[in-house]
């Protein structure tokens, strides 16, 4: 039995608890940084959706060319990267990549990544065929809370910052966090849903490996995006027939 199941009615006042503490802070910290928009150039464009037959279980991850193919290839096998969810763990999934197969002891597939969303996520980087080296390992993923969003953080090795805005969906490197008026947004990314079906990613890989863009966009469509509270919707999903925008 995954173990949210046990300590969900616990954690659902946690989540209520922290959305609450959240209100007074953005009344007191309204500031305006510099956002720098999502160029139409050099764009790349993946489309990840749930496989045919699987449920949540498993989700394909196909490069559309640029948006020339929004649902991706015609044949479902060609897909670049896919993702399984675990069984143990509600939140959690592999990332395998079709240009590394059968590597394991037995000859099986070994994931590229670990994804785990919720109040503590984070993404094990265990392999990236076209990243950087010092980008392996553990990148947890924090909760930022403002008068103007709210927000899942996190930083590469490189140094630096980026974000996951709960409205609109962008992915946005941040320079000069918390320094008021003089904090830079540049939007690297943004992801648009696909209703049921799963989502698609625009992202600048020269910005950001795929690889981490990928995993920290399904972290926050399970979780982030899953909730009027903007926080915890593993344990606090958003109930059929909520309006997206109204609040709790």
């Amino acid at each position: 039995m995954p173990i949210e199941l046990i300590v969900s009615p616990i954690m659902k006042p946690v989540v209520r608890a922290k959305s609450i503490l959240f209100s007074p802070h953005r009344r007191s910290s309204r500031y305006v940084p510099i956002i720098k928009e999502l160029p139409e150039d050099n764009i790349s464009q993946y489309a990840v959706l749930k496989r045919f037959g699987s449920g949540s279980k498993t989700f394909d991850v196909y490069d559309t060319n640029k948006g020339e193919n929004p649902t991706g290839p015609e044949n479902p096998g060609s897909s670049v990267f896919w993702f399984t969810r675990s069984r143990a763990v509600k939140g959690a999934y592999r990332m395998y990549s079709r240009s590394i197969r059968g590597t394991g002891p037995n000859e099986e597939d070994e994931p590229v990544a670990a994804v785990k969303a919720g109040l503590r996520g984070n993404v094990l980087l265990i392999r990236a065929p076209e990243g950087a080296a010092a980008e392996l390992g553990w990148h947890v993923i924090n909760h930022r809370v403002d008068a103007i969003d709210s927000y899942r953080i996190f930083t590469l090795a490189n140094g630096n910052t980026y974000q996951w805005t709960f409205r609109g969906q962008w992915l946005e490197q941040v320079h000069n966090l918390g320094e008021k008026e003089s904090e830079v947004r540049e939007r690297i990314g943004q992801v648009t849903s696909n209703g049921t079906s799963g989502f698609t990613l625009k992202v600048d890989e020269s910005k950001i490996p795929r690889e981490m863009a990928l995993s920290t966009a399904l972290c926050s469509v399970i979780d982030q995006w899953n909730t009027n509270l903007e926080v915890g919707g593993i344990y606090y999903p958003r109930q059929k027939g909520n309006v997206r925008w109204k609040r709790d």
